[in-house]
């Protein structure tokens, strides 16, 4: 995918929402996806899992998209969990600290376990 383009689309797996994200979470690209993706985290109900490997980067506008995605969340009281992380994403969330706020799994078959 062109680093320009970001996409989400979602698949239900047993109790659970898969929401893969594709592209840079970055400034030019959240904005395109936020409604998006609150409408349809909020719309199904269910625990949600963000499959991030297909996101090759992540600035504090994408980190923004994620945070406001989990409190959303926590008011509709459902879960959330990150899985897939690209090194340099990782490197991210570990200078941050987002191990702090979300569960994290290396893979999507760890996360739907």
């Amino acid at each position: 995918m062109n680093e320009d383009k970001i996409g989400i689309r979602s698949e239900e797996i047993g109790n659970k929402m898969i929401v893969h994200v594709q592209g840079n979470l970055d400034v030019h690209n959240t904005h395109k996806i936020e409604k998006d993706l609150l409408t349809l985290v909020s719309s199904s109900g269910k625990s949600v899992i963000f499959n991030l490997s297909e996101v090759p980067f992540i600035s504090s506008a994408g980190l923004r998209l994620l945070v406001t995605t989990l409190r959303h969340c926590q008011e509709q009281k459902i879960s959330i969990a990150i899985c897939g992380l690209q090194p340099a994403v990782e490197k991210v969330f570990d200078i941050i600290g987002m191990q702090q706020l979300f569960t994290i799994y290396p893979d999507l078959d760890a996360a739907l376990k």
